[in-house]
């Protein structure tokens, strides 16, 4: 026999990722639902491909960016090729056109990257469904040059150091 279980609170977060784990467990799509979350929250999506800094050739047709005009959120994003330098290419390419990158709920690795890079993390928001983790660049950071690395001044090109940002693949 079956309990029904009742929460005492209709906003409570356990709920709400109750709400969530169950539409994931009846096959809602994940990145559809954080697309969703996106909007929800007034930022306007970002689909791979539509502008030269998010090329469909580095990156997946499910990622989840989004923006609000000055912050380029990270939401979830998948380099189709790992440690071949597409995530600084987009970093950078952000950072040119004076918008800033900012990662959402980081999954571990990517946390170490970013912690390896001296980027802050800030948490913010109380209630499930807007509490984040964001990271972003501390100001002034730059992604180093693949140039800057091979003059014997930085690091290889897969290293970074916390002076500056990575190395950049050749032509990112």
């Amino acid at each position: 026999m079956r309990r029904h279980v009742h929460f005492a609170r209709p906003d409570n977060d356990l709920e709400k990722a109750m709400q969530v784990f169950l539409r994931m467990m009846a096959g809602d799509d994940p990145a559809a639902m954080m697309c969703e979350a996106e909007v929800a929250k007034g930022y306007t999506l970002i689909p791979v491909g539509s502008v030269p800094w998010l090329p469909a050739c580095d990156w997946g047709e499910r990622d989840v960016v989004s923006t609000d005009g000055h912050e380029v959120r990270l939401v979830a994003i998948g380099a189709k090729r790992k440690r071949n330098g597409a995530f600084t290419d987009l970093v950078s390419a952000i950072l040119a056109e004076g918008k800033l990158p900012v990662v959402i709920c980081p999954l571990d690795d990517m946390r170490s990257i970013l912690r390896r890079w001296g980027w802050t993390s800030r948490l913010i928001g109380v209630e499930f469904d807007e509490r984040e983790d964001q990271w972003r660049p501390r100001p002034g950071w730059e992604p180093r040059t693949e140039a800057f690395a091979s003059a014997g001044t930085g690091t290889p090109t897969t290293g970074s150091t916390a002076a500056g940002g990575p190395t950049s693949r050749q032509g990112g």
